[in-house]
């Protein structure tokens, strides 16, 4: 067993429980694990990973920017998507998919170039989304957490897949954390009607 699957869960699993919880310690977890798992995909061949791992990367410094200050120079709040922007984000996650699987074909010895494009496509939006505190992230976290967690035993990654059935889990709970903050930061907002 490579000893980089169980550190690099455990850091990655670390990481997710601090998001949830809405901290910014959360990126700097976040680059260690990333680290870790690019040294790991690279060994084990999955490239699309790999080269999720390397955008998260910057979208960690992105991340832990935006929720310190944002453009507002104050505390980025939690948000959700109108549906107007669900719709928009939706061919562009379609494109994001089918390009992510063409890349993988054409470019790598990917075994499965359909899985891992997938995941990573929808893990770029995701991160996206986690970047702007805007809660819907947990919803596409879902389901990349339970793509992965096969994609990862499919490669005998065992830690990896189990850490993917958590994420499940800290998918839904961070779902709700946020959504009791989002309601706590917008209760004394007056509407005038």
């Amino acid at each position: 067993m490579n000893w980089l699957d169980p550190v690099g869960a455990g850091f990655s699993l670390i990481c997710t429980y601090y998001f949830t919880t809405a901290r910014r310690l959360a990126w700097l977890l976040g680059m260690i694990a990333i680290v870790l798992n690019v040294i790991l995909y690279w060994q084990k061949g999955i490239y699309g990973s790999l080269v999720l791992e390397a955008v998260y990367f910057v979208s960690m410094i992105y991340g832990w920017y935006e929720w310190s200050h944002g453009a507002t120079r104050q505390e980025r709040p939690i948000r959700y998507l109108t549906a107007k922007e669900i719709f928009g984000l939706l061919p562009i996650a379609l494109l994001g998919i089918t390009a992510s699987i063409i890349a993988l074909k054409a470019f790598t010895d990917s075994d499965v170039a359909y899985l891992d494009g997938t995941t990573t496509a929808l893990s770029l939006l995701a991160q996206w989304l986690l970047c702007l505190k805007i809660i819907h992230c947990w919803i596409l976290w879902f389901v990349v957490d339970a793509l992965m967690a096969c994609l990862q035993l499919h490669k005998g990654l065992t830690f990896h897949s189990a850490i993917y059935w958590l994420y499940l889990i800290l998918a839904v709970t961070g779902y709700f954390r946020w959504r009791k903050i989002y309601i706590m930061e917008n209760k004394n907002i007056s509407y005038v009607t």
